[in-house]
């Protein structure tokens, strides 16, 4: 479901699943637990996999920025994400990168 990549200054989590839903969203908040513990540094999570996020989803993801000190950084998410993350003004909380 998770794979990761740290280095010095950046933790990489990349989800590889379709869908952050409420099927696998505690299950996800406990992997990003996990990944952080002890990180104080800048986290990105690569949501270029992902294809539907729900409220559980979302759920998740702000927990992991309220976990990293606001240093979490959205990567590549699709545009079915993206329109989620307007929708609710996420947009405006969560630094994306789309590339």
């Amino acid at each position: 479901m998770i794979t990761f990549n740290k280095t010095d200054d950046c933790l990489t989590i990349v989800l590889q699943v379709a869908s952050l839903d409420a099927g696998n969203a505690v299950t996800a908040k406990e992997q990003f637990r996990e990944l952080i513990q002890d990180w104080d540094k800048t986290v990105k999570i690569d949501l270029s996999q992902v294809d539907f996020m729900d409220s559980s989803g979302i759920g998740a993801l702000l927990s992991l920025f309220k976990s990293t000190n606001q240093q979490l950084t959205l990567v590549r998410p699709k545009p079915s994400v993206m329109s989620v993350l307007e929708l609710l003004r996420l947009h405006r909380v969560f630094p994306i990168e789309l590339d």
